[in-house]
């Protein structure tokens, strides 16, 4: 049986979700920001029998509520207040193997699919990361991600550690715990965005007396860290600026495979750029294009190929999807295309092949590079790098920037200059959009480029 269950971060959240499993059944997360049409899509793609929707959140199903047989409104703490006298239901025996969880990707390259991941799976990703990230019992985190995130919320039961949870992000709430007088958090996981949200807040709503309060409390946080997103090096700077000495531990993951790569607990062990190295119990390779293993190889890309019982079961009703995505020999090709770091072997992400690889002129070209550098401008508060589809050269590089004030006039032969000395000629921009809003992003941070490139350079403007 499958149970969709719309909660926002909370108590009621985590009791559907134990729930489901405690009964047997396979749970299937629907997320709070997306429109009713796409809850729709995931509840009958995943085939749900039973719909738990939290009473504060009616309004998001109401649209789509005559289509389903069974759809409960309601928290499970309300129904325990109403009858406190009731028998504990008995757990429903499992194997490992069994389905646990159905995560509809991010859709960022096209339809979502529904990501299986098996009881065995979640506990191998909990257990690696307990180890890499030295969860314990004395640890208590402030959850500002989506719960279906096992890496934060499962960890720290597994762990049996503390989690609080907020129903969304919120800067000033965020600071206000940190620097409150009960400073017992010891982590902080989060995407790049949210921390650069963090610092917009500490910068310009914070007084001084508040910010050196701020700044010390953050210093004794044990570790925190970033992902989902590539990480900005002027970002990664400015937060280990305003937070006594954080540096942000980088790390590389999908719903597919939970966590595979990361930096090294000890701050030592943690490069600029890169994303580690493959945590315990995992395997990784690098496979070019002509099927040749990189992986030894230096500054050689292919395409990152991962193994081991952190790897998903299927997808969703999607036998051909599934075996799509699986060498012959077992290895989950992520799309994704990196390098091994010459001096320390670490993995750099370049970006996924379908999107972040441009091929221009006969070169490959990572649009994460030019966007790290782009960041490192004084007037350029975001930007985005596409290939936007052109005849003579297969594609050209696009940049699509948002400007930290809107009367700066970044121009197209500026941006150029800036960057010469910092990219090699062939991966410079040669088209330039200006953005008065914030680039559009899906929950984890991550800009939907195949939609992007439509609106900024459509192919008339080519």
């Amino acid at each position: 049986m499958r149970v969709a269950y719309l909660y926002p971060n909370g108590y009621d959240y985590v009791v559907a979700q134990c729930a489901v499993w405690a009964a047997g059944g396979i749970a299937v997360p629907l997320c709070i920001t997306h429109p009713p049409t796409e809850l729709e899509y995931a509840i009958k793609d995943s085939q749900s029998s039973l719909v738990l929707v939290h009473p504060q959140l009616e309004h998001m199903t109401s649209s789509i509520s005559g289509q389903f047989d069974k759809i409960v409104y309601a928290g499970p703490q309300e129904q325990y207040k109403e009858n406190r006298e009731f028998e504990m239901p008995r757990l429903y025996p499992m194997a490992t193997s069994r389905r646990a969880l159905i995560i509809y990707t991010s859709g960022t390259t096209g339809r979502p699919k529904g990501v299986v991941l098996s009881h065995a799976n979640i506990e191998a990703q909990a257990q690696s990361l307990i180890n890499a990230w030295k969860w314990s019992d004395k640890d208590k985190i402030l959850h500002v991600l989506p719960l279906h995130h096992l890496h934060a919320l499962i960890c720290a039961l597994y762990a049996g550690a503390t989690v609080e949870m907020l129903s969304k992000f919120d800067a000033m709430y965020v600071w206000r715990r940190w620097t409150s007088s009960t400073r017992d958090l010891t982590l902080f996981m989060a995407v790049p965005t949210i921390y650069s949200k963090l610092i917009q807040f500490y910068k310009t709503s914070l007084p001084p007396d508040a910010q050196l309060i701020a700044t010390e409390s953050c210093s004794q946080f044990r570790v925190m860290i970033s992902g989902s997103a590539s990480l900005p090096v002027p970002l990664r700077n400015e937060w280990k600026q305003i937070s006594g000495g954080q540096v942000l531990l980088e790390r590389y993951g999908m719903s597919e495979i939970g966590m595979a790569l990361s930096n090294g607990y000890e701050v030592e062990k943690r490069v600029e750029g890169t994303v580690g190295l493959p945590l315990p119990g995992v395997k990784v390779r690098l496979i070019a294009d002509d099927g040749t293993n990189v992986t030894e190889e230096v500054d050689t890309p292919g395409e990152v190929q991962v193994k081991g019982p952190n790897v998903f079961k299927e997808y969703w009703n999607r036998p051909e999807a599934t075996a799509k995505e699986f060498t012959e020999d077992g290895w989950f090709k992520t799309g994704d295309t990196a390098i091994r770091e010459p001096s320390t072997k670490m993995y750099r992400i370049l970006g996924r092949k379908s999107v972040d690889i441009i091929k221009s002129g006969g070169y490959k070209i990572s649009a994460l590079e030019i966007e790290r550098e782009l960041l490192a401008h004084p007037d350029i508060a975001d930007v985005a790098i596409v290939g936007v589809e052109d005849a003579e050269w297969g594609q050209r590089v696009g940049a699509v920037v948002v400007p930290k004030h809107s009367e700066t006039a970044i121009t197209l032969n500026a941006l150029r200059e800036f960057a010469k000395d910092r990219l090699a000629s062939y991966k410079l921009p040669t088209l330039l959009k200006l953005y008065d809003d914030a680039l559009p992003r899906n929950a984890m941070g991550k800009v939907n480029k195949k939609e992007l490139v439509k609106t900024a350079f459509p192919p008339k403007n080519n």
